[in-house]
């Protein structure tokens, strides 16, 4: 079994080359595929021409047989092999190589059959690569759960992370997922680096900066907005990642990932590359970490936490909205809008339920299409597609002065209000909990320690007194 790196081509149709003897010659005349330097044509054992150049690097070229081709009339077909015991010498060559057969022979489809050079940059990338995504996912758990708390997943994933990731729960479980929380594992590379970029929750972009100044009104307005620029949160997310360039740095290890992953054509420029992505992320990373202790967050960026995070929801339900309405107008028949013509009839009812409009997600018997509020209220409220829609303070008022009048509880856990009763009604958990949180720290909503009849302590919520 040869030890060589191989680099093999399915070549097709050239201008004028109809054997391989012509072929093998028509590679060996160009000095742009050998910088200058004089190949050797030699024969193989059966008589057969071959290369010999620099470093031990061989090409060979063996006829394809195309005379039972079902569809199309293809006169010459090669498969062309370049062998090299060195990963430099043919490094490099492959693209000298490709642009000759490309430019010069004008082989009108060139495919590539074996690529050693690039399985072996992606295997040296890989480990890397891994090693970051990692390292990132422990310093997000750290973070967060310091933070935020042990919901720390519900509260700071989009909705739309979320979903992929209980959807790749259900199809790629295995036996850690019986023991540990595995949400986060399961959470894209581009993902992981999303709940980093949007921390920064607007205010060390200088566009948004201006944004929100020609907004301004008052000087309490003014006040505000330098007080989130100057905020402990706002600081440790621009000092550790943002001046750092995280963002960028992220996303261009991200595309380099995305062509580990689907096997694509790499370069040692690539290499290069991912070595030094992985070493300026590793070290961002880890100095982000070893500060986490110092911070401790203010209630106005709390506030302004939620709002970013608020904003983040909203686009994702626009979004979900525009997907909606297009799957709706797919499976009902009716075409999409165009500029100009006449909007298409709404959908029926029927047609909203098939789509999948009115879908929640309920414990016990199985509701579609509306939520009905307890036996205070008479009336049915429409639900948003699951996970989507922002609460605001005076919702949660209300759903929790709702939710304490049940008769069936004596209590309202904070889990299940927000979790179960809320998210049940189209209520994204993450801005849920971080205002309700806010709620809490204003005093607007009392938390307290409840013992359930089996005897475990669980955090509640209350409206307090007068309220």
């Amino acid at each position: 079994m040869s030890s060589n790196f191989i680099f093999e081509l399915l070549c097709i149709d050239p201008d004028d080359i109809s054997d391989q003897r012509g072929f093998i010659h028509a590679i060996s005349y160009s000095n742009d595929v050998w910088n200058g330097k004089s190949p050797i044509i030699t024969k193989d054992k059966n008589g057969n021409d071959f290369i010999k150049g620099e470093s031990g690097l061989t090409v060979t070229v063996i006829n394809v047989d195309t005379s039972k081709i079902l569809t199309d009339l293809v006169e010459a077909a090669f498969v062309l092999r370049v062998e090299s015991p060195m990963f430099e010498p043919l490094e490099p060559f492959r693209q000298r190589l490709l642009r000759h057969l490309s430019e010069k022979l004008r082989f009108a489809h060139l495919r590539v059959l074996q690529d050693d050079i690039s399985s072996e940059i992606a295997n040296q990338l890989y480990p890397k690569i891994n090693a970051v995504e990692n390292l990132l996912r422990r310093y997000l758990i750290k973070f967060f759960f310091q933070r935020v708390g042990m919901s720390w997943w519900e509260v700071t994933a989009t909705p739309k992370m979320i979903e992929k990731v209980k959807a790749r729960q259900r199809n790629r479980s295995n036996q850690f997922s019986y023991f540990i929380n595995s949400d986060i594992e399961f959470a894209d590379f581009d993902d992981l680096g999303l709940l980093i970029y949007k921390q920064s929750t607007g205010f060390n972009e200088p566009e948004k900066v201006l944004e929100r100044l020609t907004n301004i009104e008052t000087l309490e307005e003014l006040q505000e907005l330098k007080g989130n620029l100057e905020g402990n949160y706002t600081k440790y997310f621009k000092t550790f990642f943002r001046d750092k360039n995280f963002e960028r740095l992220w996303k261009e290890m991200s595309k380099i990932r995305n062509k580990v992953a689907h096997q694509a054509t790499f370069f040692h420029a690539e290499l290069r590359k991912g070595i030094e992505l992985s070493s300026e992320l590793t070290s961002i990373i880890k100095e982000a970490e070893s500060h986490i202790d110092e911070i401790v967050l203010s209630l106005k960026e709390k506030q302004a936490i939620h709002q970013a995070a608020a904003e983040v929801v909203r686009e994702e339900q626009e979004e979900a909205a525009v997907q909606q309405a297009h799957d709706i107008n797919n499976r009902s028949g009716h075409p999409s809008v165009v500029e100009g013509e006449s909007s298409p009839l709404p959908p029926t009812p029927q047609e909203k339920e098939a789509a999948g409009e009115y879908r929640v997600k309920l414990t016990g018997p199985k509701i579609i299409g509306k939520i009905k509020l307890e036996h205070k209220t008479n009336t049915y409220r429409d639900t948003a597609p699951p996970g989507y829609r922002v609460i605001t303070a005076e919702e949660i008022m209300e759903e929790l002065h709702e939710a304490l009048h049940l008769n069936f509880t004596t209590y309202v856990g904070l889990k299940w209000f927000v979790t179960q009763y809320l998210a049940n009604k189209g209520y994204a958990i993450g801005t849920t909990y971080s205002l309700v949180n806010i709620l809490i720290e204003q005093t607007h909503i009392e938390l307290y320690d409840y013992e359930s009849p089996e005897g475990y302590m669980i955090k509640a919520v209350r409206l307090p007194v007068g309220k």
